[in-house]
C-alpha cells in the first residue's frame, strides 16, 4: 500500500470512528421535568438512551436507593425480581434481575456488575453497570440479556439538590425486532427517573448520610 492509499485508509477509519462514537443525542421526551434522549449505538440496531432529571435530595439518598438492589421491583420499570448476588466493597457488587416481558415475548434476565465511584474534586458520583452474561448458567424459560452497559451519574448542583443522569444500551436477545424495542425505549428511563424522584423526595423517605460519600 503506497503512502497516498494509506493516508486515505487512515482518514476514512478516523472519520468512521468519529461518526460511530460522536453521534448526537436526539431529544425524544421532555415532560414533567424529565428529559429522555436517544442515539445510535455502534454495532447494534437498538438505540442507546439517556434520561435526566433534577431531584431534591443529597447524593447519599439517591445512591442508597440505587444500592438497595432487592428493592428494584418497587420502582424500576418492568423489573419483576432483583437480587444482590455478591457485594464487593462499598456500593458495588454482582446483581441478578428479571425483566417482565409481555406475552408472547419471554422474560429476560441479566447478571450485572455495578460499581460506584466519586470524583474527589467535583463530588460527582458515577455508578457504572456492566452486563455479565456468563456469570452463572442461563435459567429455563428466560432469555439472558447478551449485552448491557450503562451508568447512573449523580451531580450535586446545590446543597440537597442533585442532577441524575441514567444512560444505558442493551441488546435484549432473542428474536424481538429492534424497531419494536426502539419504539418503547424511552419508557424505561422516564418511568425509572419519575419513580426515583417520587421516592426520595417523599417525606417518608429516611434522610440518608453515607460515610463514604462526600456531599456539598
Amino acid at each position: 500500500m503506497n503512502c497516498r492509499k494509506l493516508f486515505i485508509f487512515l482518514f476514512a477509519a478516523l472519520l468512521f470512528s468519529a461518526v460511530s462514537y460522536g453521534q448526537k443525542w436526539d431529544l425524544k421526551v421532555d415532560k414533567d421535568g424529565i428529559k429522555v434522549s436517544t442515539r445510535t449505538f455502534e454495532g447494534s440496531n437498538v438505540l442507546e438512551f439517556r434520561g435526566e432529571v433534577t431531584i431534591k435530595s443529597n447524593l447519599s439518598g439517591i445512591l442508597k436507593l440505587i444500592d438497595s438492589v432487592s428493592a428494584y421491583p418497587k420502582w424500576m420499570h418492568n423489573c419483576e425480581y432483583s437480587q444482590l448476588i455478591k457485594r464487593v466493597g462499598s456500593s458495588s457488587g454482582y446483581t441478578y434481575y428479571v425483566v417482565d416481558a409481555p406475552w408472547p415475548v419471554s422474560d429476560r434476565d441479566a447478571y450485572t456488575f455495578y460499581k460506584a465511584t466519586q470524583d474527589t474534586a467535583t463530588k460527582v458520583i458515577t455508578v457504572s453497570i456492566t452486563g455479565m452474561k456468563d456469570y452463572l448458567p442461563e435459567k429455563e424459560g428466560r432469555i439472558r440479556i447478551p449485552k448491557l452497559i450503562g451508568s447512573w451519574q449523580l451531580t450535586p448542583v446545590a446543597k440537597g439538590v442533585t442532577k441524575v443522569v441514567f444512560q444505558q444500551h442493551c441488546d435484549i436477545g432473542g428474536y424481538v425486532p429492534a424497531v419494536l424495542v426502539n419504539a418503547y425505549i424511552t419508557e424505561t428511563p422516564f418511568i425509572n427517573l419519575q419513580h426515583m424522584r417520587s421516592i426520595v423526595e417523599s417525606p417518608l423517605y429516611p434522610k440518608t448520610v453515607m460515610k463514604n460519600v462526600k456531599e456539598l
